[in-house]
């Protein structure tokens, strides 16, 4: 699906697509449309929309997946933005794969090994911190 530069919120999030974009490590990435594809709910009533989702392949054919809300520097401390920040953070310490298969349906087979780092990034940071998250991990 192609992505328009009115897709974006800003300069910042296009300039993030387009290093997404030349990351050789990466399997794939995803520009995320808020109210419309992929929500996180957390413990309050709306929805958390991650800006970007990608995996990042390793040597051994597993994928790391980070999910990434980016925030602009003027957001920092304020509650909704802790408050997504947590939502992130607390996905990252539990993640597990639900290993339950209900019963008439098939079971996907996984490579296995896959991790999910999610986390909320300030624009101000994305250069510094993306590396880190697109590093190969052994």
């Amino acid at each position: 699906m192609p992505i328009y530069e009115g897709d974006f919120s800003s300069q910042d999030e296009r300039d993030i697509a387009v290093y997404l974009d030349g990351e050789e490590a990466l399997r794939w990435w995803h520009r995320n449309v808020a109210r419309t594809q992929y929500a996180v709910q957390g413990w309050r009533r709306d929805k958390v929309y991650p800006d970007f989702i990608f995996a990042v392949q390793r040597d051994d054919g597993s994928a790391r997946i980070a999910v990434l809300e980016m925030k602009g520097q003027h957001l920092a401390g304020n509650d909704d933005t802790d408050y997504k920040k947590a939502v992130l953070q607390l996905m990252s310490q539990h993640f597990a794969w639900d290993t339950a298969v209900p019963a008439g349906t098939m079971e996907l087979v996984r490579q296995g090994g896959e991790t999910v780092e999610c986390d909320l990034v300030l624009m101000n940071e994305w250069q510094r911190k993306l590396p880190g998250f697109l590093a190969v991990p052994k």
